[in-house]
């Protein structure tokens, strides 16, 4: 089947009703899409690295990626994940997309074509984060019109205060869908999307979506957005890659969220589960030694056993939270249960993006 170019969906002018149908694509259960590469100059002949090892960056550490890239240089680390819209929705590069500047989204914080040049020009796989529906920017938006209110029509938090867009609004997938395009089409490798559920702390019973018109599960309105965003970056010659809860690996369904495995990954080239041994529950392989291999090894085993395929790059754990023995060791035996299991491999997750420690290990191994 071939998806040309002019049937990419175009950018919503937002100028239309509140409530938009559910647009649901037309698709095989296992696709095998053969796609028109119509931009030859950002076509990647070989997008898939054969071993993700990186860090995450946050845009303001981005600023100094040359540093990284540095420290990386005497290690196994190849790829670095970056903002480019954060969890508060701000986009913080100069982005063509100029509904991003309606909104009020836009702080010009990286210079996208020198961390994409000092990237290639160092053999550093990059990875463009996108935070899909939490953000507090385009929520408001508008009166907001697009983010999850009340049915009062006050705007609805979680519980620590954090606005979200509403997952049903055409016009919001469409808007993430178009910065992740312009990224691609600069020179970015990989699109990764974060946030891709519905909020699981809170008044959820409270929650008000105003552009909802029909009742679709969860976890189906959640594959309807990464289809329509596979279909819409793959000519671009990019992957497409999804940030999971870790719980991913071990249950059917998370229904609140709307986060299924099996479903999901048909539709991403890349799956992260969120393995860090902190975010699961305190007695989850309490009698596991050491507790942080057993959770990341036996989570992508299970994983692997759910989908029959290989397609994990799991981010682990970088900071210090629930980690008694947190350490080069910790980090170590995470690394081992990563390259144990066969996945694709890791990204070490630190919000302040302070790797340290992880230099230390990295660099004493060389």
């Amino acid at each position: 089947m071939k998806y040309p170019f002019f049937a990419i969906p175009l950018i919503i002018s937002f100028l239309g009703c509140a409530t938009t149908p559910i647009i649901r694509l037309n698709s095989p259960k296992r696709p095998h899409i053969e796609i028109e590469y119509t931009h030859e100059r950002i076509k990647i002949k070989h997008p898939l690295i054969l071993s993700y090892r990186g860090i995450y960056l946050n845009c303001y550490a981005a600023r100094n990626v040359e540093k990284y890239i540095e420290r990386m240089s005497d290690t196994e680390l190849n790829c670095v994940v970056i903002d480019f819209k954060n969890d508060i929705g701000l986009v913080t590069y100069n982005t063509n997309v100029q509904f991003a500047r309606r909104v009020g989204a836009v702080k010009n914080i990286l210079d996208l074509e020198g961390v994409i040049k000092a990237c290639n020009e160092n053999g550093v796989y990059l990875i463009g984060r996108i935070v899909v529906f939490k953000d507090s920017i385009f929520s408001k938006y508008n009166g907001g019109e697009f983010g999850v209110k009340y049915i009062d029509g006050r705007m609805w938090r979680d519980r620590a205060g954090n606005l979200w867009l509403d997952q049903y609004s055409i016009q919001v997938w469409d808007y993430v869908i178009d910065i992740a395009i312009d990224l691609a089409v600069r020179g970015v490798r990989e699109i990764q999307f974060d946030y891709v559920r519905f909020p699981s702390r809170g008044d959820m019973e409270a929650m008000w979506f105003s552009h909802k018109t029909e009742d679709i599960p969860k976890e189906d309105l959640i594959v309807e957005f990464l289809k329509r965003a596979y279909i819409a970056l793959k000519p671009y010659g990019v992957n497409v890659a999804v940030d999971l809860y870790g719980y991913t690996m071990w249950l059917e369904s998370m229904e609140q969220e709307g986060q299924n495995l099996s479903k999901i990954e048909k539709w991403v080239d890349v799956v992260c589960p969120m393995l860090y041994p902190s975010h699961f529950h305190d007695d989850f392989k309490k009698d596991t030694n050491p507790r942080e291999y057993h959770i990341v090894y036996e989570s992508l085993k299970n994983g692997y056993r759910k989908i029959g395929k290989e397609k994990f790059v799991s981010y682990i754990q970088g900071f210090n939270l629930k980690s008694p023995n947190f350490g080069p060791v910790y980090f170590e035996n995470q690394i081992r249960a990563v390259k144990d299991a066969r996945a694709r491999g890791y990204i070490f997750w630190n919000a302040r993006s302070d790797y340290s420690i992880l230099f230390q290990l990295l660099e004493a191994e060389n």
